[in-house]
């Protein structure tokens, strides 16, 4: 997928109505700007700035999708399956690119974060968009994004 030229803008019509999961979304969108003062700054210190923000991206795809997916599969949500399969495939590219730059391929980075804000507009406004309204403040869990994944590394479920 090709870098747009200015990535898209978290906007109140890519709301979910669920407080937790809008702020999971709209962290996304900072990630191009990440990378892109990553990579106009001082190279010393460029490696190990973007080793914090693909760990960073790491952890919110993880996380998150465990928390929709959990919230969805909570409240019997019909298209579960399809929306699971969604979140893997995204999970996959974005798993390609950092395993790609880790290895020595610098030339994906930059298009990483538009490519990421540009399928979660797309995800958002054609799958999320569905559980408006099934999902609530009061049904989806809110706690950290690690302490979902550390629950799942634990082997406990909610």
């Amino acid at each position: 997928m090709e870098p747009v030229v200015e990535a898209p803008e978290w906007t109140e019509e890519l709301s979910v109505g669920v407080d937790v999961i809008d702020e999971d979304h709209q962290a996304f969108f900072r990630l191009p700007a990440l990378l892109k003062e990553i990579d106009s700054g001082d190279s010393d210190s460029s490696e190990m700035l973007t080793e914090t923000v693909l760990n960073i991206l790491e952890e919110y795809v993880e996380g998150h999708f465990l928390r929709e997916q959990r919230a969805l599969a909570a409240v019997d949500y019909p298209n579960l399956a399809e929306h699971i399969a969604a979140h893997d495939n995204f999970a996959a590219k974005v798993g390609d690119a950092i395993r790609a730059y880790r290895g020595g391929d610098k030339s994906g980075l930059a298009a990483l974060g538009d490519m990421v804000v540009s399928w979660i507009v797309n995800h958002i406004m054609t799958m999320d968009k569905k559980y408006y309204g099934i999902l609530s403040n009061d049904n989806v869990d809110s706690r950290p994004l690690v302490y979902l994944v550390e629950d799942t590394d634990n082997g406990a479920l909610e």
